[in-house]
């Protein structure tokens, strides 16, 4: 189990690296692809819930929108649930890019799994549907996590 963990561990900072040079060959930020995508497969949302997933404050997104506003990637629009806040939206533009993204994200995926039997694929992904929800909930956590590092500590 300590290997998985470990492994794990790798998968994360190598989709770190993977999300950079993405950024870098269409020459946008890190944190402005991760909204790319998340935007395509969250739909619209609000700049505070964008900063949340990309882990940058409410300034930063600010800016970060503004670059992709600029480019033609997003659009503001006046949220009208809630006439105080705004969504942002994939333009076309946003939405064909992020779609390139997802799609050779997918084929590289594809890609390193080979020739890998169906039933371990499907055994693995549901390992990582499980680790995924696990890592989910600690991330929303915030006490539990404080008491489990200080207990680890």
């Amino acid at each position: 189990m300590n290997d998985l963990a470990a492994r794990l561990r790798q998968v994360v900072a190598v989709a770190d690296a993977y999300r950079q040079t993405v950024g870098k060959a269409l020459g946008l930020g890190t944190s402005e692809t991760t909204i790319l995508v998340h935007l395509l497969h969250e739909c619209s949302c609000t700049p505070s819930a964008l900063a949340r997933r990309v882990g940058v404050t409410p300034a930063t997104i600010t800016s970060q929108l503004d670059r992709l506003e600029l480019a033609g990637h997003v659009v503001r629009r006046n949220n009208p649930r809630d006439r105080r806040s705004l969504l942002i939206d994939l333009t076309p533009r946003g939405r064909a890019t992020a779609e390139t993204i997802w799609q050779v994200f997918f084929r590289d995926v594809m890609d390193g799994l080979g020739d890998t039997d169906a039933a371990l694929a499907e055994n693995v992904d549901r390992v990582l549907e499980q680790v995924v929800e696990r890592l989910a909930a600690r991330a929303r956590d915030i006490p539990g996590m404080t008491e489990a590092l200080e207990k680890a500590g």
